[in-house]
């Protein structure tokens, strides 16, 4: 529990004593000897966990000194105990309106000093914690809710572009082609989004598990580079396909297209137009199935290679900023893929381009 205690007091033995004997218990002492310079020393980097406050200083008292530190939206949250002779009810309800959580009267016996410091400080850290949790649950709840309010248009918009390529290939239009096909990118990739912010709620309140299904993996592989080659059309690229007649892998369908939907994206959005890249799937006995995603992008720095898997980690601000994108692909890949005992792993080296490998344990034996 440890931390940085700020004594301010003017008594240049007690602060002596006091030091020596938070010392012995593990804290860090910073110490001020008038009101202007505990101010300064509460705002330094790193600012202390609690303030221990003399009232009675020269120049400017312990109740302006907490009044002050109220007052600074960088300070306010600091406990402060007062440090005092004074006895009376109305001096300790003086200290309590300035801002203090606390009152001890001088002459005081260390061991209480020290458990009022104990004591204050695990109760912030509570109401820090408590905080802390009420905030992600605020976060969990309006990113979910956003979500589900938004998939119903999002959904119509998509079954609008639908109806209308119907109708254009039925009468033989073909200049609505374009922007059919910019609807249904746009409406998609924000479908992507939400469910993603869906799946990084899950992830986070720990309400997500495996789910075994027999998927056809080589199926499922086609169909998200169809939906990525589609994606990235006006771009010439293409994916070359190294796989073999059937595969099939237990894992949650849905799971499996976000991991494909994220790495495929990314080969696709960080390679230059025109380019191939490829995707190998193959058996690797009986650790699983092992998806290789091979781009022909730059490629990433070997002391940046970890930092990626990080949530909402953008290798390139400008790069991923120009192609979209929060920087949760690879987070919820890799999540997704530790779920079923898999895992993913990334190599690269500058200007040559990223090499992805998904692995998937315990693959029905059938590979043809």
């Amino acid at each position: 529990m440890a931390g940085t205690v700020l004594v301010i007091d003017d008594d240049e033995t007690l602060q002596k004593w006091v030091g020596f004997e938070l010392g012995r218990e593990g804290f860090q002492v910073v110490t001020a000897a008038t009101g202007p310079d505990g101010l300064t020393a509460a705002q330094a980097e790193p600012r202390p966990d609690i303030i221990l406050l003399d009232v009675d200083m020269p120049g400017m008292n312990g109740l302006d000194v907490a009044s002050t530190l109220q007052q600074n939206p960088d300070t306010t949250s600091i406990p402060i105990i007062f440090l005092t002779a004074r006895v009376s009810l109305k001096d300790k309800m003086a200290g309590f309106q300035a801002g203090g959580v606390d009152y001890l009267t001088k002459p005081f016996e260390m061991p209480e000093l020290i458990a009022r410091v104990k004591a204050t400080l695990h109760l912030s850290e509570v109401q820090r914690e408590k905080a802390r949790r009420d905030l992600e649950t605020y976060k969990s709840n309006l990113a979910e809710n956003m979500s589900h309010e938004l998939m119903t248009p999002v959904s119509k918009v998509l079954n609008g572009a639908d109806i209308l390529a119907r109708l254009a290939h039925k009468e033989n239009i073909t200049q609505f082609d374009p922007v059919i096909e910019i609807i249904r990118n746009g409406a998609g990739e924000l479908r992507w989004l939400m469910e993603d912010l869906l799946l990084i709620n899950q992830i986070s309140d720990k309400a997500v598990g495996p789910f075994r299904q027999t998927v056809d993996l080589v199926q499922a592989v086609k169909a998200m580079v169809k939906q990525t080659e589609a994606k990235y059309r006006r771009d010439n690229l293409t994916f070359d396909l190294d796989m073999p007649a059937t595969a099939t892998v237990n894992i949650h369908r849905k799971h499996l297209n976000h991991m494909l939907h994220h790495l495929l994206d990314n080969a696709g959005k960080f390679s230059p137009p025109g380019s191939r890249p490829k995707v190998t799937v193959r058996s690797i006995g009986q650790a699983g199935a092992e998806i290789e995603i091979k781009d022909h992008g730059q490629g990433i720095k070997p002391e940046l290679q970890q930092q990626v898997f990080d949530k909402f980690y953008q290798v390139d601000m400008s790069m991923t900023r120009e192609s979209g994108g929060l920087g949760l692909g690879l987070y919820i890949a890799r999540t997704l893929a530790h779920l079923y005992d898999g895992d993913l792993t990334l190599t690269s080296k500058p200007g040559r381009g990223v090499t992805v490998r998904l692995t998937i344990p315990d693959q029905a034996a059938d590979w043809t």
